[in-house]
């Protein structure tokens, strides 16, 4: 019998959980995307500290053509805005707009709930232990 492929298993489960989640935020907020609601959340985490395109790049592990898109995208709808950083006209910092903030706190309760409906009759053992093996195969990846 034919092991079965990891990379094929993850590939799989990433689409479900993207499909899912991008319903449930468009239910939300019609003009966001699940990723771009990641990016919120991420810049939400950083406080006060300066967040430049690169930062959001390294984060999702998603190329600068891809994270310059997303973030015309999500300032066109003003989610957030890009200023420049005063040390360096070229970089231009990542600044969460109040419409932006807002949406994110929307969706905090709605990911909470899906997060239980994902861990529904798994332990907190076999959650860590998947977690674990997630993060190796990252590993192995880089």
């Amino acid at each position: 019998m034919e092991k079965e492929h990891i990379g094929f298993e993850i590939r799989t489960l990433s689409n479900l959980l993207h499909r899912k989640i991008n319903q449930m935020v468009a239910e939300e907020e019609e003009s966001l995307t699940a990723h771009q609601l990641w990016v919120l959340s991420f810049l939400v985490r950083q406080g006060e500290r300066e967040v430049v395109q690169r930062d959001i790049e390294k984060e999702f592990s998603i190329r600068r053509s891809t994270a310059s898109h997303m973030l015309t995208l999500m300032e066109n709808n003003g989610y957030v805005r890009r200023v420049p950083v005063p040390q360096d006209a070229r970089l231009k910092r990542i600044i969460l707009t109040e419409k932006g903030s807002q949406a994110q706190k929307r969706m905090v309760d709605r990911l909470r709930r899906f997060e239980h409906m994902l861990r529904g009759g798994i332990t907190d053992e076999e959650t860590e232990f998947f977690l674990d093996i997630v993060r190796r195969i990252g590993e192995n990846i880089q």
